[in-house]
């Protein structure tokens, strides 16, 4: 099990700061998150790979159907390059919120699903480093031979990784986190439970492990594969953390993401954030 931490301060200043900290006490991967507006999350990751040496860095997550896959794929691949091949890419469709539909409308599920799989389809090109061509219902891409304006590969072979959000049960979400590199993992609530509420079973972790391993199986796809758990508990019930990690670990899960969203912009954000650092990752 290898243990990673959101940290929800995005001041590249100060964000390099906690990373270094996170290196420090043990941490193996921190994360930013992203928006439409305020401060950049890949400022901040590049801000960290420059105070660091190991530890991994990435989003937490990145609403891929929003980005043009070249222009991440620059982003991405830069910062591969930059940090010694420490990048993973954690993507999901996006959540319809305020602060995205302030900026954009909602082109809808199922055209960010379509947005989403022709996305992964450019990025998993462009990351080759190959003379690479792409003909798809929302993109184009036409070669380019080896020089300054083609995509160099990324440090990481044979790409940077990809872990992809999959809903419990819907065989196309799955099927999409399947052809990646890793499951972040996403249920449909039970009657009368808010979506944000629930954090999932254990036993509903296994299961979807099950089905997305089942998938791969199916498709022939063989190698390393993540399954990736998330929970964000207070620092006082940091024994929690321990054990939801250790439950997952023994169900096969490969890393657990201490995401705790409640500081978000608030005062002492940094201080607590830090303390979460600081007490290493929760192993049991």
């Amino acid at each position: 099990m290898r243990y990673g931490i959101v940290v929800t301060d995005r001041d590249p200043r100060r964000f390099a700061e906690s990373a270094r900290a996170a290196e420090d006490a043990g941490w193996d991967a921190i994360f930013s998150w992203e928006s439409v507006s305020g401060l950049d999350a890949w400022i901040a990751l590049t801000a960290a790979a420059t105070a660091t040496e190991r530890i991994r860095l990435g989003t937490m997550l990145t609403p891929l159907p929003r980005w043009r896959p070249w222009d991440l794929a620059r982003v991405t691949t830069s910062l591969d390059l930059l940090s010694g091949g420490r990048v993973i890419l954690p993507v999901g469709l996006g959540a319809v919120i305020e602060q995205w539909t302030a900026f954009e409308a909602d082109q809808g599920r199922r055209m960010r699903a379509e947005l989403m799989d022709e996305n992964l389809d450019v990025l998993f090109g462009l990351w080759s480093g190959e003379r690479f061509s792409y003909t798809g219902e929302h993109h184009t891409v036409t070669a380019l031979d080896p020089g300054p304006f083609a995509a160099p590969a990324t440090v990481q072979r044979p790409r940077i990784p990809v872990w992809c959000v999959g809903l419990a049960g819907a065989r196309a979400s799955m099927a999409r986190a399947a052809r990646c590199d890793g499951l972040l993992p996403n249920f449909r609530p039970p009657p009368g439970v808010a979506a944000e509420a629930y954090e999932g079973t254990v036993g509903d972790y296994a299961a979807i492990a099950r089905e997305v391993l089942g998938l791969r199986a199916e498709a022939g796809r063989t190698g390393p594969y993540d399954l990736v758990g998330e929970a964000g508990y207070p620092l006082e019930q940091w024994d929690r953390a321990a054990e939801r990690a250790a439950a997952l670990e023994a169900v096969g899960y490969t890393w657990f993401i201490d995401s705790y969203w409640e500081d978000l912009g608030g005062p002492g954000e940094t201080k607590r954030a830090r303390a979460r650092i600081a007490q290493g990752p929760p192993v049991g």
